[in-house]
């Protein structure tokens, strides 16, 4: 069990868990579900996220809508890589957004920003981050299926202890990795969590993240459309890209955003 994902469930209101759950989908990449909006979580497939030998069908196939929140919510600790795909989709779907403050931005630019001249790590193979690279004193991809130039995931007990700035993917919140990354953060610190999966919820800083560089959907039916042609985050023009931060003073200059009604 995630305690993280299990604290940020518990700042949903009652009254949602009374919302109809609709496009329940899943898709190459992105895997949607609406109930207070559309939420949205990267795709994962049982043999990207875990070791196991048998591939295990979705539970409720063709009808997981009608099995409500609650219980799709519940597949944050599944043994099926799509269903917990489901369960984040659903998570975001829910979340209560007004009341905090989020800003404009990229969140690999400002890991950048916050890692000139220091020892910076970026846990998953992102794209773009060779700015980061030109920057920081140090710099290290930790992978989990490592391209050239990378490092294991295995390496993270000996790089996370030694950075200054930490960009780790929001998969972490798919794969059960992120409490045990987030343990081996240096006092003083920043760590940024990246990408569509990851929760908009302040429980994420109570466990040590500083900068949540998450999205919301602004345009359901490109999202949607889109995501069922094959379309990853980067090509969603409806998808807007939210830094949350623990404190907004880390974000000064930044462009301050109002979420979706």
């Amino acid at each position: 069990m995630s305690l993280i994902l299990e604290a940020v469930k518990a700042t949903i209101p009652a009254e949602f868990y009374e919302l109809p759950l609709q496009k329940v989908s899943t898709f190459a990449f992105i895997t949607t579900a609406k109930s207070k909006r559309l939420g949205i979580s990267m795709t994962l497939s049982d043999e990207r996220v875990f070791e196991y030998k048998v591939h295990l069908p979705v539970s409720h196939m063709g009808e997981v809508e009608t099995l409500g929140l609650a219980k799709v919510l519940s597949w944050t600790d599944s043994l099926q890589g799509i269903e917990r795909s489901f369960a984040i989709a659903a998570l975001n779907s829910a979340l209560p957004l007004d009341g905090k403050k989020y800003f404009t931005g990229n969140a690999l630019e400002l890991a950048a920003q916050l890692g000139v001249g220091k020892r910076v790590a970026v846990v998953g193979h992102f794209p773009h981050t060779e700015r980061i690279k030109e920057v920081a004193s140090a710099f290290h991809i930790i992978e989990k299926r490592p391209q050239e130039g990378d490092l294991h995931a295995g390496e993270a007990v000996k790089i996370i202890p030694q950075a200054d700035v930490v960009a780790m993917t929001g998969v972490t919140c798919l794969n059960d990795t992120i409490e045990g990354l987030l343990a081996l953060k240096k006092p003083g610190a920043k760590i940024i969590v990246v990408g569509p999966s990851v929760p908009m919820s302040s429980a994420l800083f109570d466990f040590g993240v500083d900068v949540i560089g998450g999205a919301w959907v602004e345009d359901e039916n490109e999202v949607y459309a889109k995501a069922g042609q094959g379309g990853a985050p980067r090509h969603m023009n409806g998808l807007r890209c939210v830094l949350y931060p623990k404190d907004p003073e880390i974000l000064q200059g930044f462009e301050e955003v109002s979420p979706p009604r």
